[in-house]
């Protein structure tokens, strides 16, 4: 108890000093010092390798000369315009036919495979060409009768491509796989074409589509823009 007594002085002539010291360095005033606003914390660097280091979906293929094949090119048979990069065997580095494989571009999960398609019939063509004389040309729907058989993998960051005109999906593909950059998803066709059913043969190829978001890549973009994006995107990563 004695050494209490001793000590409490001590403690209330140190706080004294301290609420002194305190007051000499703030001044006389007695308004609080207003707190300090933290700066806004600086944005995460952009991910520029998300449209990078894909390759294309088939092997030893490149980019067509051709604007006409690319997006944003005119369609007329559906009054729209194209939505991603046509692979045709006269316009390329590499053969191209019915059959020859389609491999993923990168690396993802499978979220459609269609194994059970049905061909375009004639009835589905005049109903669709009924609907985009009445203006439907670029509904959802429409669109999709005109891919024909498809594979669809998500990236992940909102990017999704899509392999179409596929005569048949590879037998290992499934809704939920996983697959690695590189592996056979389907192969080349000319389903969902109007060619297919008036003048069959004449339309194979592979239709490859990057969706980003609720988009295709490069929408609206004028011809030589498209062109470097699509360049890029094929772009080894270690490439500078």
């Amino acid at each position: 108890m004695r050494r209490i007594s001793r000590v409490l002085p001590l403690l209330i002539a140190s706080a004294a000093l301290f609420a002194a010291a305190c007051g000499a360095v703030s001044g006389s005033s007695s308004t609080a010092t207003p707190t300090t606003v933290p700066p806004t914390p600086t944005p995460e660097t952009p991910d520029l390798t998300i449209f990078r280091g894909f390759i294309y979906p088939i092997k030893g293929a490149c980019l067509p000369d051709s604007d006409k094949l690319m997006p944003n090119a005119p369609r007329e048979y559906r009054g729209g315009v194209h939505e991603g990069v046509d692979f045709y065997d006269y316009d390329n580095c590499t053969k191209i036919g019915k059959g020859t494989a389609i491999v993923a571009a990168k690396d993802g999960v499978v979220v459609r495979a269609d194994h059970d398609y049905h061909a375009l019939t004639q009835a589905e063509l005049s109903a669709a060409e009924k609907r985009i004389s009445e203006g439907q040309a670029n509904d959802p729907d429409i669109l999709d009768l005109f891919r024909g058989r498809q594979v669809w993998i998500d990236h992940g960051k909102g990017i999704v491509t899509r392999y179409a005109h596929t005569s048949d999906v590879a037998a290992s593909i499934h809704v939920g796989d996983t697959v690695k950059q590189g592996d056979v998803i389907a192969f080349v066709g000319d389903s969902g074409t109007p060619e297919s059913i008036t003048n069959p043969g004449t339309e194979e190829h592979p239709h490859f589509e990057l969706r980003t978001g609720d988009t295709f890549l490069g929408k609206s973009l004028p011809p030589a823009e498209v062109r470097a994006i699509y360049q890029r995107l094929f772009t080894p990563l270690s490439t500078p």
